[in-house]
């Protein structure tokens, strides 16, 4: 993303009005399992879960990624999932328009139906049949939108948000959960380790890859240790972070759906807008791990699976 300096008055005003006014419709008790309490240790139990957590990373450096090797990835990752592929409308994945994230070409490059809307254009009506909502950095949505993302999510939907969507509408629709605690990236790649990897979000994917950032992303504060479930951190970006955690992508339940939100993008991130070039493609899986990730947790969605809570 191109940093802003301020923001607009008009959002300025709006964020200060939603922090006053709590939206409708409390979650008293998050419908899991709180018996469920383990991490899947870093090893291969886990479907093409590759551990190289003892490896040495090599230098990062972009390459041309195309469609053809995200298609390749998620036929692997999930065969089941592809096999039915044809079952899903594309309301079964409604993208809102960002300023600065497009999940839409990612989406494309794995094959999965999806729709693309404006966020002027959530309605309770478009998600009756939606599956996961993704809204991309830098998620400036209204009040009366928010209501709809906090129905959504408690019904049973998942939730996918990038970067800047943190401070513009996560922490306002999901209170007390998770917060951007006014730090910001130095760097544009780190390394990320997979710290708690699981069956459903984890397949295909490795324990230790570079991670892409834009400039000045919004670094996580995790406000609720019972809840949220930090899944990938950096070492590095832990330096350089307020809190001293580096928290890279985290994932909570509400209701009977899951938020899952990232500092970075679902899309290829690259500095160059146009062709295939991938900043930060994984050793052994070609794409990108925060890419697999996101695209596990859609997955997972579509499935109906619901990852391993905290």
């Amino acid at each position: 993303m191109v940093a802003l300096l301020a923001l607009p008055v008009s959002l300025g005003a709006f964020i200060s009005e939603v922090k006053c006014q709590p939206l409708t419709g409390g979650v008293e008790a998050l419908e899991f399992n709180r018996r469920l309490k383990r991490s899947v240790p870093l090893d291969n139990t886990i479907a093409g879960f590759i551990d190289n957590s003892r490896v040495p990373l090599p230098e990062s450096k972009s390459h041309v990624v195309g469609p053809e090797v995200f298609r390749a990835w998620i036929e692997k990752s999930q065969p089941h999932l592809m096999a039915r592929l044809s079952e899903f409308s594309d309301d079964s994945v409604v993208e809102v328009a960002g300023r600065w994230d497009h999940a839409d070409k990612t989406l494309a490059n794995l094959g999965l139906p999806y729709r693309h809307l404006k966020a002027r254009q959530l309605t309770a009506e478009t998600l009756a049949s939606t599956r996961i909502l993704i809204i991309n950095c830098a998620g400036e949505l209204k009040r009366d939108k928010l209501q709809l993302v906090r129905d959504f999510v408690a019904r049973g939907g998942y939730l996918l948000s990038t970067d800047w969507a943190l401070d513009n509408m996560l922490t306002n629709t999901f209170p007390g959960t998770v917060a951007w605690n006014k730090g910001f990236n130095r760097k544009p790649i780190y390394e990320a380790h997979y710290v708690s990897p699981d069956p459903v979000l984890a397949p295909f994917t490795v324990a230790k890859a570079p991670w892409k950032m834009d400039q000045e992303a919004h670094l996580i504060k995790v406000l609720d240790r019972s809840r949220v479930r930090v899944l990938v951190s950096s070492p590095s970006l832990s330096l350089e972070d307020p809190d001293k955690e580096g928290v890279l992508a985290c994932i909570f339940p509400f209701g009977k759906g899951y938020v899952l939100h990232m500092v970075g993008h679902f899309d290829n991130n690259a500095r160059i807008a146009v062709g295939n070039f991938l900043p930060d493609s994984a050793t052994d899986i070609g794409i990108s791990l925060r890419q697999a990730l996101a695209a596990n947790f859609v997955a997972a969605a579509l499935k109906g699976e619901r990852p391993e809570p905290r």
